[in-house]
This record gives C-alpha cells, structure tokens and sequence, in this order.
C-alpha cells in the first residue's frame, strides 16, 4: 500500500483498493468495536468543537472510565499537571514520570546526553507497570520520546492514546515540520 501518495484518496466515498471485503469486520475484536463506536459517536457529536484534551476526556466518558493513567516526559510535567488537572474534574488519575525510579543509565549502558554526569534513564516499561497495577482504563502519554512511547505501549494493558507527540524544536508540533516551508523543503527536503 501507497495511500500517503494516492491523489484521489477514494476509499473517503466507498471505492476499496484492497482484496480485504466483508471480512474486514474480523479484524476487530469486543474492545476494538466498543473504541470505535466510542470514537465515532465523538466525532460525530464533536467535530470541530473540541480540543483533543477534550475529546479525549468526552471519549473516556463515553467508554464508562472511572480510572485513566497519564505517562509523561519530565520535560513536561508543568503541561502534565494540567492535564491531570483537567482529567481529574471527571476522573480518578494517576499519573507517573519518565524517570520513575531514578535509574541510572549505566545500568544498561545506554548512551549519556552528558557523560560527565548522572542521568537517570527514562523508564517506559516501569512506567506501563505501574498504570497497570493503578488498574487504569485508559492511559495518555504525554511528549514520551520516539521509541520510549512504543516500549511503553507495548507494554500498557490498558489502550493507549498519545495526547502530546514530544517535538523539542517545534514546541511539540512535529507537523510544524511539514506545514513550515523552511522546514519541509530545506531540512527534510521535501517538494510540493
């Protein structure tokens, strides 16, 4: 499959391009059907009215979540905070830090942003063990590094719904590099 340069993105009004027909609705199990039907009703209600916080929230809401968990990046525990502030207002949360257990990166010699000094390592899995034990429903991840936010859903019991993509350069806007044109065409060399 080549969606992301197909022109005429048919499938929008019913045209299918895959041999996969009527089975399709087997690749969905209990869960998978009760997110989507959740989601649908969220979009449908909500479409361009909501932030995604918002929807986020509404989305639990509709699912009957009583307990959601939120994994941050310490480098955004300030926005984190009032995420969990915001939750809080209609739900149980708990909320655990990338640097859960103050593990030193030594431990399993990975690569120092500073050799000079200590530096604990993020903390994915300890982070996915901890939500799991809290029993949390639903767990947002909040600016996880690329490859840390795979490890921790991989390992969340719980569905998992990134709330902030972590961007350090483009103030957490990994499509800023797309929509600029300094961006797009010059560092990633990409054409219209």
């Amino acid at each position: 499959m080549r969606c992301a340069s197909c022109k005429e993105k048919n499938c929008y009004t019913g045209q299918n391009c895959t041999a996969i027909g009527s089975e399709a609705e087997s690749f969905y199990d209990d869960q998978d059907k009760l997110l989507m039907a959740a989601a649908a009703k969220i979009e449908g209600r909500y479409y361009l009215q909501l932030s995604r916080l918002e929807e986020s929230a509404k989305l639990a809401e509709e699912l009957g979540c009583k307990t959601i968990g939120i994994a941050f990046c310490i480098g955004l525990a300030k926005e984190a905070g009032y995420i969990a502030q915001y939750f809080e207002k209609y739900f149980t949360v708990h909320s655990v830090c990338c640097k859960v257990c103050g593990y030193d990166k030594n431990n399993l010699k990975l690569e120092h942003i500073n050799p000079d000094r200590f530096e604990s390592m993020c903390n994915p899995a300890i982070q996915a063990y901890l939500l799991n034990k809290a029993k949390t429903e639903l767990n947002f991840t909040v600016g996880l590094c690329v490859g840390h936010d795979m490890i921790f859903n991989r390992n969340s019991e719980a569905p998992v719904s990134a709330l902030v993509a972590k961007d350090r350069l483009l103030a957490h806007n990994p499509l800023g590099a797309i929509y600029a044109g300094y961006w797009r065409n010059k560092r990633l060399g990409l054409k219209d």
